[in-house]
């Protein structure tokens, strides 16, 4: 039997979709300009180390909260953390190079226009889809390769000439990206 399906109003998901395209573009707007700034730098390392730990006790909240009590807190955590060596183990790979990725982000975005960091970042999206495809087996709409390619092309127009992009056109393309790929989320699940 299948598991009902939560009905998520249009507005919250714009709302979410709005939030989250502010959040993305404000953290590489001060990133870039605390990696820039004329005062003393900060180890990157630190930077990531330090959200990665905020994200460790707001998940940990999250799911004592769930829990509901200490007891099954406990119980949670002993089964599903050190009851699988072998899955965590599976999960420390992925966590590892997002760590070396977000590292990377630093160095980029001490190099880069912001701008241009920001719309080749987004590269990360047609990689996932094309990982999806050949070591998933899965398969994706015609909708859902449009918009890859689409953000590909967006890519590709604000790398080739970089000094001519300006604000209007990274917005529209990260816009018109982001707006089809969550469009093409929502009709396939």
């Amino acid at each position: 039997m299948a598991a009902p399906r939560e009905n998520v109003s249009l507005l919250f998901k714009l709302y979410c979709l709005a939030v989250m395209t502010l959040v993305a573009a404000a953290y590489t707007i001060a990133l870039r300009y605390t990696r820039t700034s004329d005062r003393e730098l900060y180890f990157s390392t630190t930077a990531v180390c330090i959200t990665e730990v905020i994200k460790l006790l707001l998940s940990v909240g999250i799911l004592a909260k769930e829990t509901g009590s200490l007891g099954r807190f406990k119980a949670s955590l002993r089964e599903n953390v050190l009851g699988s060596p072998k899955e965590l183990m599976k999960l420390s790979v992925p966590s590892l190079v997002y760590a070396v990725q977000n590292n990377m982000a630093f160095l980029a975005l001490s190099n880069l226009d912001a701008a241009v960091y920001q719309v080749t970042y987004q590269l990360k999206i047609p990689c996932t889809a094309l990982c999806t495809v050949l070591m998933l087996n899965r398969t994706l709409s015609k909708l859902q390769w449009i918009s890859v390619f689409m953000l590909c092309g967006g890519v590709i127009l604000v790398q080739w000439k970089p000094a001519q992009a300006t604000k209007v056109v990274f917005l529209q393309v990260l816009e018109a990206s982001t707006l089809l790929l969550w469009s093409s989320t929502q009709t396939t699940s």
